[in-house]
């Protein structure tokens, strides 16, 4: 089957998982990477990698969660040269399989924290530093004790001005050129989760006034403009794009699911126009993450069996792929059944 440029003899994709093994002084990829992706590389399969980060503004460290903060995290990027040949390595890898690969690019908005600002491929230098987002803004402890069961007070982040986006989008096509050059088939833009282009999509964190803000028509003016952004870049059929779409419960009134404290009033208005607005695009696929995959949110809102993004089923018109929560035969009944296209695995894969 193709998925835009990419030719694809099966089904089953693996979905992108954050592993914390880059090099502790580079942020580059390691032999134990290159080996991770070959293990799970099969002729003709897609793995997307995991979230990688396009600057040192975009970069989570990680050092707010107690059960990493020993190593930093050591969450991959890909804006140095060392960075994207270490990736070289983790696409030759898994070329040699067969395998296609799609390169995750994430700015992780207000998730990311101050502390990249010490790393020693950071030190000194005049990046632009982290967090910011679509408005000052802070994450704010929940119930739950936070996503992901930090246990330090998250930094308030700098709104960042209007003039500033078309900076971001050419971090974007830095990324993607490194990407490029590094061997991937395509790029994914990760538009999803709690991190800046969803910061932008929710009205609870994006309360701006320009025309980056207000209307569901603004809050999706950044996703298409880096969408497009990177279209110049990797070229037609090249690139997928991350979404999380969240509903509100009928009974309780609340959001399905929270990630990263980013919160909605108007979630399935937001993202159908969104959904919508990504058929201009010629995309590599969609990728959509069901409201249940637990451990990585708040809240779980959804059964196994039960499937809440398949009503974008009727508004996209390319390839769609599913993630999150889903069992081989729950997969199957879905490609069955046409709700997906492609089912992307995480933990079953890494079994």
């Amino acid at each position: 089957m193709q998925a835009g440029a990419l030719e694809l003899a099966h089904r089953v994709a693996l979905a992108p998982m954050t592993r914390t093994r880059a090099d502790p002084q580079t942020l580059a990829p390691t032999a134990m990477m290159a080996e991770y992706y070959a293990q799970r590389a099969s002729p003709g399969g897609l793995l997307v990698s995991e979230a990688t980060a396009i600057s040192p503004e975009a970069a989570v460290v990680w050092n707010i969660y107690a059960a990493v903060r020993e190593k930093g995290g050591r969450a991959p990027g890909i804006w140095t040269k060392t960075q994207s040949e270490g990736w070289a390595k983790v696409a030759r890898a898994a070329h040699k399989k067969g395998a296609r690969i799609s390169c995750q690019l994430l700015h992780a908005g207000r998730v990311a924290q101050p502390d990249i600002a010490e790393h020693p491929i950071v030190r000194g230098k005049d990046y632009p530093l982290p967090p910011v987002s679509s408005s000052p803004v802070p994450m704010r402890e929940g119930p739950q004790k936070g996503d992901y069961n930090w246990d330090r007070e998250a930094a308030t982040p700098r709104e960042l001005r209007t003039e500033e986006i078309a900076r971001v989008c050419g971090d974007y096509q830095h990324a993607a050129e490194n990407a490029m050059r590094a061997g991937f088939d395509c790029v994914e833009l990760h538009a999803a989760h709690g991190y800046l282009m969803d910061q932008f999509l929710c009205d609870g964190v994006n309360k701006r006034s320009d025309r980056y803000g207000g209307t569901i028509a603004n809050r999706c003016r950044f996703l298409f403009e880096a969408a497009a952004a990177l279209l110049d870049v990797v070229g037609a059929g090249r690139l997928g794009v991350r979404l999380s779409p969240l509903a509100i419960d009928e009974n309780t009134g609340a959001q399905n699911q929270m990630y990263f404290g980013a919160e909605c009033t108007d979630p399935e208005e937001i993202y159908a126009a969104a959904v919508k607005g990504l058929n201009d695009f010629p995309l590599a696929y969609l990728l959509l993450t069901e409201p249940r995959a637990g451990g990585l949110s708040a809240k779980a809102g959804a059964a196994e069996g039960v499937l809440q993004n398949t009503k974008y089923r009727r508004i996209y018109k390319g390839t769609l792929i599913g993630a999150g929560g889903f069992t081989p035969k729950s997969a199957a009944r879905a490609i069955a059944k046409g709700d997906y296209d492609i089912i992307a695995f995480g933990r079953w894969f890494l079994s």
